[in-house]
């Protein structure tokens, strides 16, 4: 039902370089998952875009927290038939959802703002060329000014606003940054603290395989990670008299599945 209605809204979109706007179709709804009632499922589109289109946008995201709307509430979303007007402000830019509530869902037109001022500020920065569908993105991720200055001031290496998406996605923050830099990870490099995050790095498991007698590469840990070369596997290799097997060769282990 859901599909259908916003498949069967009338699509307009426009990007017009003087007032950088941004404008299509809006979905707003509460996650399907009962463990998300704080934050809000969002869907904006630009219209049917395939993946080798730039020319065309489609944003879809599960964790907008409900406190960065004005203008709707997931209590909102209870009323059936009722008009609303959500309101996403934030450095990037000022995007608005307007339609009507059914089923549970806030459908209708999209517009998004985007600032010129946080675009200059930004390439005084450093990050060049970013576009109002990057501020745009910037904006659901609460990419700030603020905050971008804070990792390049605890020495974040690497960065580009493709990385600064990355960075803020995975919610890498200046806890997380320190404490890899404590546990001997200290060049901090955009790239690897993203990849590092997402599969489920951290300080406690760096200090575990240390324990274990291994100085994992930033490559190895993420490996480590992937392939749950963990506690228990190593000494159940160790049981079987595998007692000098290097990282690589306990990766390939896993890889391949030797150890069954």
């Amino acid at each position: 039902m859901r599909r259908h209605l916003f498949a069967s809204l009338i699509f307009a979109s426009s990007i017009t370089g003087a007032a950088q706007t941004i404008s299509g179709l809006c979905m707003i709804s509460t996650p399907q998952s009962a463990d998300s009632p704080f934050v809000s499922q969002v869907m904006l589109s630009e219209g049917n875009c395939d993946k080798n289109s730039d020319k065309c946008m489609e944003v879809s995201t599960s964790n907008l927290d409900w406190r960065r709307w004005s203008g709707v509430s997931s209590q909102t979303l209870g009323t059936e038939g009722s008009q609303a007007a959500a309101r996403l402000a934030g450095d990037a830019g000022d995007l608005t959802c307007s339609g009507v509530v059914h089923d549970g869902v806030l459908s209708g037109r999209f517009r998004f703002d985007a600032s010129p001022a946080f675009a200059g500020t930004m390439e005084k920065m450093g990050f060049d060329g970013i576009t109002p569908r990057k501020q745009l993105s910037f904006l659901i991720l609460d990419v700030t000014v603020v905050w971008t200055k804070e990792m390049q001031g605890l020495g974040v290496t690497e960065l580009s606003a493709n990385k600064l998406d990355g960075l803020r996605a995975l919610h890498v923050d200046a806890d997380y940054i320190h404490a890899m830099a404590t546990a001997g990870y200290p060049e901090l490099r955009a790239g690897k603290l993203t990849e590092m995050k997402a599969v489920g790095v951290t300080p406690e498991k760096v200090r575990d395989a240390k324990a274990m007698g291994f100085r994992p590469t930033e490559q190895e840990l993420i490996q480590m990670s992937i392939f749950k070369i963990d506690r228990p596997f190593v000494e159940r290799m160790r049981a079987r008299g595998l007692n000098d097997m290097t990282l690589a060769k306990l990766i390939k282990i896993k890889i391949f599945k030797l150890d069954d």
